[in-house]
């Protein structure tokens, strides 16, 4: 676990906060009663992660579910323990918005640091830094959703493409909060069991943080449930091989997107950009 060093730059609301940990102690009953689940299979939970502040976000990104996060829990072991719930919160909290002040980052400049190995050689020098990146396999390189993120918002404010300036305009989110902690998104089981608190997370988020754009780069199986119970306005499109939906929530437009394990994420980004000077 890295050490968390600085103070966290934003979050959601106290409501948030006690609905975020329902879903965990909800989840953590259901697991444990279903008879399909292992004793011993263990969990990560993911809080928002903000790279601007919330009053400020015009770009609210969502993936399916965390994959690889060090924030674990086991059903089993940590039902009974008091408290569990609200330590495994601000641990989330931590984890998603502390950022490292003295470099001038921000919480989501951690897709920059662990880019490559070389940009990690290169920014990563003082045990201070290490200390706060720790050390990891893990390259983001390899990640479709970020590629795609990061090209559409640099393309979006005319940005460096090398620079991580891109970092500092999205709010970062993802459809289910809990996954299990291999890199794996969650089974449909799994899903089922935190669904109803997650429609309301997601709710709120859109709610409290208002984007302009929120982009759903999940498929559209996967944000149905959601776009049902928001009960969002589907918005006329020039149907292409990478948009599936576009909806009104709010004030909020809503791009739902395929998402291919592997593809070209100018191409993607480039046609999310097509659709956001049109509407």
């Amino acid at each position: 676990m890295r050490v968390f060093s600085e103070k966290n730059f934003d979050k959601l609301s106290e409501a948030y906060d006690i609905l975020f940990k329902r879903n965990i102690e909800a989840f953590a009953e259901a697991q444990k009663q279903s008879k399909t689940n292992r004793a011993e299979k263990n969990y990560t939970v993911f809080y928002p992660s903000f790279g601007v502040k919330k009053k400020d976000c015009k770009f609210l990104v969502y993936g399916q579910a965390v994959k690889g996060w060090k924030l674990n829990f086991n059903a089993f072991a940590e039902l009974n323990r008091n408290g569990f719930s609200q330590k495994l919160l601000e641990e989330s909290i931590e984890y998603s918005n502390a950022y490292h002040a003295s470099q001038n980052h921000n919480p989501l400049d951690r897709i920059n640091i662990y880019w490559s190995n070389a940009s990690y050689n290169n920014f990563v020098k003082t045990e201070k830094d290490r200390q706060f990146y720790e050390p990891s396999d893990f390259r983001v390189h390899r990640s479709f959703f970020w590629n795609v993120i990061y090209k559409l918002i640099c393309e979006h404010y005319d940005l460096d493409k090398n620079s991580f300036h891109w970092s500092s305009k999205p709010v970062w989110s993802n459809l289910y909060k809990i996954a299990p902690s291999e890199r794996e998104n969650p089974s449909p089981q799994e899903k089922e069991l935190q669904q109803k608190i997650s429609l309301e997370l997601v709710r709120k988020e859109l709610d409290e943080i208002q984007p302009v754009y929120c982009i759903v780069l999940t498929n559209r199986s996967w944000w149905l449930p959601f776009q049902k119970d928001l009960k969002t306005e589907n918005i006329p499109f020039v149907k292409n091989s990478v948009i599936e939906s576009v909806e009104k929530y709010g004030r909020t437009t809503i791009i739902v997107t395929s998402r291919p394990f592997a593809g070209n994420s100018a191409d993607h980004a480039g046609k999310i950009s097509e659709v956001l000077e049109a509407v």
